[in-house]
């Protein structure tokens, strides 16, 4: 069977127009499709990786405030917890702090050491009397030894004919490491 001219034309032009359809999807479409595809699995990748940075900066972020706790516990630990008693200069600096402060009928002794895991409590016993504000001059005074000590118990009485007076007595504790 032969075909006309019309048919002939209609073939080509459907070949044709295959042809041109053909020749986009493999030169335009399919290069675009398969880069897209492409784009999309690196940004996937970015995404994850991003993500992971996020969660590492806030991992970052809690050990960095761990680690400055940390610090802001330890930062007096040489003060507090020394590697030798040095309980005379600490007896003596005790005892002058007293008399700087006025304070009269002072006594200061040491108490029996207690053993701690690591360390040693050294209790020393103070006794004195004297104004408040001289007291209060001496609980002071105390802060800026170059030991650091505690409290542990602290009794403080006005004498009976109100004259501003009182009795103080309390219990300091220091601490050192443990002899080897």
């Amino acid at each position: 069977m032969p075909l006309n001219r019309l048919s002939r034309n209609t073939l080509v032009s459907i070949f044709g127009f295959g042809g041109i359809l053909a020749g986009f999807l493999a030169l335009g479409y399919y290069p675009a499709w398969s880069e897209r595809g492409a784009l999309e699995r690196d940004i996937a990748g970015q995404q994850a990786t991003l993500a992971e940075h996020a969660r590492l900066a806030d991992e970052l972020q809690d050990l960095t405030r761990r680690a400055s706790s940390i610090a802001f516990q330890v930062r007096n630990y040489d003060r507090l917890v020394p590697p030798h008693k040095d309980l005379g200069v600490f007896l003596g600096q005790l005892s002058h702090q007293l008399d700087q402060t006025g304070m009269k009928d002072t006594a200061v002794r040491a108490l029996q050491p207690t053993s701690l895991r690591r360390c040693e409590q050294l209790p020393i016993e103070v006794r004195g009397a004297g104004t408040f504000g001289e007291f209060h001059s001496f609980l002071t005074a105390l802060e800026s030894l170059p030991r650091m000590s505690s409290v542990s118990r602290l009794n403080v009485e006005s004498d009976n004919l109100m004259t501003g007076h009182i009795n103080s007595e309390l219990t300091l504790s220091i601490y050192n490491t443990k002899p080897e």
